[in-house]
């Protein structure tokens, strides 16, 4: 009998590619995650992203450790199939699939609304042309995604270089006209503006913006042996 053999991923992804995924995935949403952070934190939405960032920070590490020990793809899936059984991995599966989709989601929705502000077409701004533009966004990353690891990673290289560069801007321009501390410290009242349940709240709303660490982990079966 011909022994079966089962063939894994190929390893074509090298740091770069892996880089520009976990940044892209993970400072991509901080674009939408920082407007419903704030309508809950108020002026405490920095303290809240200090707290979201440490427990990613945690995360981060659980996650690093994980996949060095299991270099497969599955992510939390792959996690607790080890740690527990398969009836366990398929909930983590199913939660995360379910992570995904409302990610997708909010992604796409908010691409015509940028979309409309910085060229000026209102009607993109508004139903249903900004519905028909997110679904079309979906179906493009999908097409690059079917096509393949190696033209998805391109395509993410080239987003996060320019994602980084429009985040750098930000923080300058906003540096320079906007940031005003005392204002941001005279306008919080603790337990009252914001209060402490819409405080609280923000902390899971928060780690939106760092769903992309189970991204990475998923591709550690397509990363390269640079050693």
């Amino acid at each position: 009998m011909a022994e079966r053999r089962l063939h894994g991923l190929q390893r074509v992804l090298g740091v770069n590619a892996l880089f520009s995924t976990a940044y892209g995935n993970v400072g991509s949403s901080i674009y939408y995650a920082l407007g419903l952070v704030a309508s809950f934190a108020l002026g405490l939405t920095p303290v809240v992203f200090v707290i979201t960032g440490f427990i990613f920070y945690l995360t981060a590490a659980t996650y690093a450790e994980a996949t060095a020990m299991y270099p497969e793809a599955g992510g939390s899936s792959s996690f607790a199939r080890h740690a527990f059984n398969e009836f366990w991995s398929f909930f983590a599966a199913w939660a995360q699939m379910l992570n995904y989709t409302i990610t997708i989601a909010i992604s796409a929705f908010f691409v015509p609304h940028y979309l409309g502000g910085v060229l000026g077409i209102e009607a993109l701004r508004s139903s249903p042309a900004d519905v028909f533009v997110g679904i079309a966004a979906v179906a493009l990353l999908s097409f690059v995604n079917v096509r393949g690891a190696e033209e998805s990673a391109g395509v993410n290289i080239a987003l996060a270089v320019t994602d980084f560069l429009t985040q750098l801007l930000l923080v300058i321009v906003g540096f320079f006209l906007v940031l005003s501390p005392h204002t941001l410290v005279d306008n919080v009242q603790l337990g009252v503006t914001p209060s402490w349940k819409d405080f609280f709240l923000a902390i899971p709303v928060g780690m939106i913006a760092y769903t992309g660490i189970e991204t990475i982990s998923n591709m550690a079966e397509e990363a390269k042996d640079e050693t």
